[in-house]
Parts: structure tokens; C-alpha cells; sequence
């Protein structure tokens, strides 16, 4: 894959519609037109000019929990009368495509198995109804704040009834099915089990694959245990006694479609020479309580975060807008 170089603003027109990003509510003046004859993008997590306009540059200087993401991300952005676009790439900081998370590992010196690991990782932010939004996402991360100290989470809203729209696609959990975790954020008082990230309605595609201290299943496809995926359709029982060699490995997750408005955020991914190039579409309007709408004419800020093998530790952006014009 060619590194990017050149920074500019993605501009896709289509059907007469022209979407434009602006940084920090400062407008941006579009540099290249992509015409309607070349079509809405293709969702392959391939950096390709059909459909998408030049990249726009972002930095991400908000650092949660410390050191965890890259310094700066390239975003696309499309949209048509059905779907919002968006791409997101970055060089990543360990050169590591991290997709081994909780994945299990035989130790023959102690005839044990232990789960290790993790996952790089894209968070999208869009408002719902949060009238502090505006002051971008480091006013939803409560680290220095007692009252959340009882949570499972520092991650939320900060009044009653706010909620954020919440893309959340995960390399090892999320991306081989083809999705984002479509999620939502609410305040301490929503909060379900002290957690206030909360799953949209529906099932997610990834359920633990964990039984005790062992895994719960294996691949059919893979009895040698070199898979990095292990999905639904492809499952047999954990052999315990089986001729496990040191270092055999098996993935700490079961995959699947999800399925509700869980699953209405459609996703691709590619990994190459260090870079991770995510895309995005999902329907302007879900219908959905827990999802942002997108309309013609409307600016929408959002925020941007980006982890490197890590859960809480990331980057994030500065409030961005997004405008459909």
C-alpha cells in the first residue's frame, strides 16, 4: 500500500449532494470534486479514489489513560440518499496488526492454558441529544471524578437522559464479520450493571470463548490451533486431551452476524506495511432511539478516538463537524 502524503478535504458529490468536513467549526475549502458518475464508495478497506475525495488530516492530541493511539488519523467522508460514509486511516504506532485478543496459549512446561492479548480499535462519536457535545469527548472520560469510581466505566454521559451514538469497531471482535459494535453512551442514572456503554438492541457478534480455565471450543476447520478467527458455524468441542504442542493457540472469542440495530454499522478493514485503513457506512437514519440521524443541510460534530492494542488507553480528536451540505 502507497503511503498518503497529501492532505486535503474528502468532497463526494452525488445526486447533487456535496458532503464536507470541517475541523474545530472552522470551514474547510474543498480542493478536488469526485463526480456522481463514479458511485457512493466501496466499503473494502482499500484506499481508492472512486467515490471518495482527497483525505483530510486530524490530529489526536487527547490522550486517555495515557499513551495508546497515533498522533494523527486521514478521514474520508460520503454520503447519498440512503447511507453516510467514513474512513479513517492511521499509521500504526507499533507497526503491529494487534487481532489477538484474549487469545488462549498452551504452555507445555505446565500443561496450562492462559489468555493474553488485545485489539486495535476505532471509536466514532456522533450527538444525540448531549447539550455538552460541543466541548468534544473529553468531557464523556471521568477519570479524576469519585462519583464514578463505582462504575465499570469512566466512559459516559454527564446529565440524565444524554445519550452519544457510539461506532465502536474492534479488529478482533467486530472486523471479520464485517461490522462496528453499534453502541451507545449514557449517564450514571442509565447506567445498567454500573456500566454506561451500552449495546444497542439486537445481539453483537462475538460472545467469550471461555469455560472455566479452558476454552469452550475449537475450529473443525483447524485442529493443528493456528486460527486466528473462530466463528460460529465452524465449532467443536475443546479437546483438552489432545496433542497440544507449546505455543498452540486458539481465539478467546466466538463469531457471528450480529443482528438488531447492534449490527447496523457495516465495516471493512486493511491492514498493510503498518497502516490500518477502517471504513464505515450505516443508513442515515436507522430508526433507532440510539442512533444519531443524518440530514441534508446539517452539521454534525463528532469525535474521533483510535487505540493501539489496548481497551482504554487511546487518542482522540478534537471536536470535528461533519457537514452535509
Amino acid at each position: 500500500m502507497k503511503r498518503i502524503s497529501r492532505f486535503g478535504l474528502s468532497v463526494f458529490l452525488f445526486s447533487a449532494l456535496i458532503l464536507v468536513i470541517a475541523f474545530a467549526h472552522e470551514s474547510v475549502t474543498s480542493t478536488k470534486d469526485v463526480v456522481a458518475t463514479q458511485g457512493t464508495p466501496a466499503i473494502d478497506g482499500i484506499i481508492e479514489t472512486e467515490g471518495w475525495g482527497e483525505p483530510a488530516s486530524v490530529a489526536l492530541p487527547l490522550l486517555i489513560d495515557g499513551e495508546g493511539g497515533p498522533e494523527k488519523a486521514e478521514i474520508r467522508a460520503a454520503y447519498d440518499d440512503e447511507y453516510v460514509y467514513l474512513s479513517v486511516t492511521w499509521d500504526d504506532p507499533t507497526a503491529t496488526e494487534s487481532v489477538r485478543k484474549n487469545m488462549w496459549t498452551y504452555d507445555a512446561a505446565t500443561g496450562s492454558w492462559a489468555r493474553s492479548g488485545d485489539e486495535d480499535r476505532v471509536y466514532v462519536l456522533w450527538n444525540i441529544n448531549a447539550p455538552d457535545f460541543g466541548q468534544g469527548c473529553r468531557v464523556y472520560c471521568h477519570e479524576d471524578l469519585p462519583a464514578w469510581d463505582g462504575l465499570e466505566t469512566k466512559m459516559g454521559t454527564n446529565n440524565p437522559g444524554d445519550q452519544v451514538d457510539v461506532w465502536h469497531w474492534k479488529a478482533a471482535r467486530t472486523n471479520p464479520v464485517g461490522f462496528a459494535d453499534d453502541k451507545h453512551w449514557v449517564d450514571p442514572t442509565n447506567a445498567e450493571d454500573s456500566e454506561t456503554r451500552l449495546s444497542d438492541a439486537g445481539s453483537g457478534s462475538y460472545s467469550t470463548n471461555k469455560s472455566d480455565d479452558l476454552p469452550e471450543f475449537m475450529s473443525s476447520n483447524d485442529p493443528g490451533a493456528r486460527e486466528l478467527f473462530l466463528f460460529a458455524g465452524s465449532l467443536v468441542d475443546f479437546d483438552a486431551q489432545a496433542a497440544w504442542n507449546d505455543g498452540d493457540t486458539i481465539p478467546g472469542y466466538i463469531l457471528k452476524q450480529p443482528a438488531g440495530s447492534r449490527g447496523d454499522v457495516e465495516a471493512a478493514s486493511r491492514y498493510d506495511n503498518g497502516i490500518w485503513v477502517v471504513e464505515f457506512r450505516r443508513k442515515l437514519d436507522t430508526g433507532s432511539p440510539d442512533d444519531a440521524v443524518f440530514e441534508a443541510g446539517n452539521d454534525y460534530p463528532f469525535s474521533l478516538g483510535i487505540s493501539d492494542n489496548a481497551g482504554h488507553e487511546k487518542s482522540g480528536a478534537l471536536l470535528l463537524t461533519l457537514h452535509l451540505e
